[in-house]
């Protein structure tokens, strides 16, 4: 076996080789002969044949398969994402739109409503009594009644100090006696005397002094009478009495107190109050004399009435005072300020439940249900869904859990029963049949 020999270097003949003269320096003969031998044992050059060969073939074949992967890979990626685009595409054009709640739905109704004018007033006594002394310089020795208190007329109230009255009557019955014996006495004399002028035993000047005297006892005794009198009455009205009969509404005196000329009691004539509201006189022609009202008291009470009388002329307020008798009410007191309607008539107005308004930024809306529909096969398990559409209303007055809507909408409308602040505009939802509204469940689509 020859020396190894590096690849593709081919064996010079030393025959044809040029004179050392002539061959350049590196390829003297003394150079080639100091070549050292390979460090490479012989047996290795097959070896790495056989393994240069083997990796060639194997980076082919990994090349092509390579290749091949991604050539595949691509076109599958391709693939995929037309299937999702193809898929969604499908899923978008067949799958339903799901509904966002399942709603009951109701339609108006048309209720008859009191067509009412509402006010505040003023509750106040219709009449009123004002009782006084008198008797002056008096004390006050008793009272008898306190406000509230149901009176008669000719009831005693209240009882003055009569100690001082009594002792009064009793001078004056004295003078009385002694104007009465002076009396009694002068006509004697005068009965004696007299008729001694007949036979002018006595001068005419003396017998008209007699008759003088006669005259001025009889004037005294009717003096002394008169303040008897007087006396007497003023003993009676010690006792401060009821002019009228009906309620004592202020009691303005306390035991001690001497009577004035300042009033000590209040009376309300027979109980009677009323109701003394104003309006605007471009709202006064719908009001008329018996015209029932109905004025709030606390606690959710509320008392009927009858217009009595409208003022002829306006406040300094230009409002005009419509007066209004009130029933008779214990919880009714005078001097308390209510609001009231004046009751005109019924009207018929459309309504709906309370819980089908939607109040949003200050405005009420319901909740309208178009495009009713079926969807799927028409059977007993099918849903009936609906498109939401949010419609703006004008409310009236509030009766109980009803509210009138000022602007009627269609009567066939299907409104969202209750919960429609979960909605908004465009909403599908699905419509359940309502419990308690068989008349619109027969509206809704059937199989």
């Amino acid at each position: 076996m020859s020396d190894f020999q590096e690849p593709n270097t081919e064996q010079e003949d030393p025959a044809t080789l040029p004179p050392d003269s002539e061959l350049p320096p590196y390829r003297q003969p003394d150079a080639m002969a100091k070549k050292p031998a390979s460090k490479y044992p012989l047996w290795l050059l097959p070896v790495m044949a056989v393994m240069l060969v083997l990796g060639v073939l194997l980076g082919k074949y990994w090349g092509d398969n390579k290749s091949t992967d991604e050539t595949l890979g691509s076109t599958d990626s391709v693939n995929q994402v037309q299937s999702n685009t193809d898929s969604n595409s499908s899923t978008s054009l067949s799958a339903p739109e799901q509904t966002v709640l399942s709603v009951e739905v109701i339609s108006p109704s048309q209720d008859s409503l009191g067509n009412t004018l509402s006010a505040d007033g003023t509750i106040a006594a219709k009449d009123t009594a004002s009782v006084s002394a008198k008797v002056n310089g008096v004390a006050i020795e008793r009272i008898l009644v306190e406000e509230g208190s149901q009176v008669k007329a000719g009831q005693v109230l209240a009882i003055f100090d009569t100690a001082a009255l009594q002792q009064q009557v009793l001078q004056a019955q004295a003078d009385v006696a002694e104007a009465e014996a002076a009396l009694v006495n002068a006509k004697s004399e005068a009965a004696r005397v007299l008729p001694l002028l007949e036979i002018d035993a006595i001068s005419k000047q003396e017998a008209d002094r007699y008759r003088s005297t006669r005259i001025r006892a009889e004037a005294s005794l009717d003096a002394a009478r008169a303040r008897l009198n007087t006396q007497r009455l003023n003993l009676s009205n010690a006792n401060v009495v009821a002019p009228v009969s009906g309620v004592i509404s202020e009691k303005m005196v306390e035991v001690g107190m001497v009577a004035g000329n300042d009033p000590l009691f209040t009376i309300i004539k027979d109980g009677i109050l009323e109701w003394q509201a104003t309006l605007d006189p471009k709202l006064v022609g719908e009001v008329k004399v018996g015209t029932p009202v109905k004025v709030s008291l606390p606690k959710e009470q509320s008392v009927m009435g009858e217009v009595s009388r409208i003022a002829p002329t306006a406040d300094k307020n230009r409002q005009i005072t419509i007066y209004a008798i009130l029933a008779k009410n214990s919880a009714v007191r005078a001097g308390m300020y209510q609001k009231g309607e004046f009751q005109l008539g019924s009207a018929s107005m459309q309504t709906v439940p309370s819980s089908a308004i939607v109040s949003n930024d200050g405005y009420d809306y319901v909740m309208l249900v178009t495009d009713v529909k079926t969807e799927g096969e028409k059977t007993e398990t099918a849903k009936v869904i609906g498109r939401i559409q949010q419609l703006r209303v004008t409310l009236g007055e509030r009766i109980g859990d009803k509210v009138a809507i000022a602007e009627p909408i269609p009567a066939d409308s299907q409104l969202v029963k209750q919960g429609g602040s979960f909605l908004n505009d465009g909403d599908l939802v699905q419509v359940v049949a309502s419990k308690d509204n068989k008349d619109n469940n027969d509206k809704l689509p059937r199989s």
